[in-house]
């Protein structure tokens, strides 16, 4: 039954974000690499090594992983402005979205609760509260989307969803530095697990030291 559940879960989420795709190409961006659909998997497979380290429930973060960014995906369905409000509340939308869902599922109402508690929590990088968040699955949910946000493969995530974007002309390195080491070492303050942050630090380390040849490069000076 549970696994069951999480392959619909899963059908249903990469259906959502193949309309996000879709809306994008509409634009006239490109789509080639999906920066949506890159992060959820990302969010996924964390959510899930984060869980097993520490006891979580691993149906409720895996589930709520899938969902987590639902609230942002364009939805054909809905008119702009109503799309235009989802994604500025993207928590609470892509909450009620999975609610909905897993009412339809005829999920355990608490199970629900648990799940709708995560993915609308989990908006921000960083937090006011310096206690750890509640359920231990919020926690996890947050961890899985904060860590996916630190190091070289969510720096080329950033870039691909920029290019996705109307944006001014920037400096590679500015992007590399302000929108790449500083938020990062912002996300890594704000992280609730031990776990995370042992993940977060390798993830980290490795972006700081390869940044420096980065520099480098691109002063031709090496």
């Amino acid at each position: 039954m549970q696994q069951e559940l999480l392959q619909e879960s899963k059908r249903y989420a990469l259906k959502r974000l193949k309309e996000e795709a879709d809306h994008i190409k509409e634009k006239g961006f490109s789509a080639v690499l999906h920066y949506r659909k890159e992060h959820t998997h990302t969010v996924v497979g964390l959510s899930k090594k984060i869980a097993d380290k520490i006891g979580a429930d691993p149906l409720v973060c895996e589930i709520g992983a899938w969902f987590h960014d639902l609230g942002k995906c364009y939805n054909p369905r809905l008119s702009p402005e109503e799309n235009h409000l989802r994604r500025r509340n993207h928590g609470f939308y892509g909450a009620e979205e999975a609610k909905e869902f897993l009412k339809g599922k005829n999920a355990d109402p608490d199970f629900i609760q648990e799940v709708y508690i995560g993915i609308k929590e989990h908006v921000g990088l960083t937090r006011k509260e310096k206690e750890p968040l509640s359920p231990l699955t919020a926690a996890v949910i947050w961890d899985a989307d904060k860590v996916s946000k630190i190091g070289w493969s969510a720096w080329i995530h950033f870039l691909a969803y920029t290019c996705n974007r109307e944006r001014e002309e920037q400096d590679l390195l500015d992007l590399l530095k302000r929108d790449g080491l500083e938020t990062m070492e912002k996300i890594f303050q704000n992280l609730n697990t031990e776990v995370a942050k042992k993940l977060a630090k390798k993830r980290l380390d490795n972006y700081r030291e390869n940044l420096y040849h980065m520099e480098g490069v691109l002063r031709g000076e090496i």
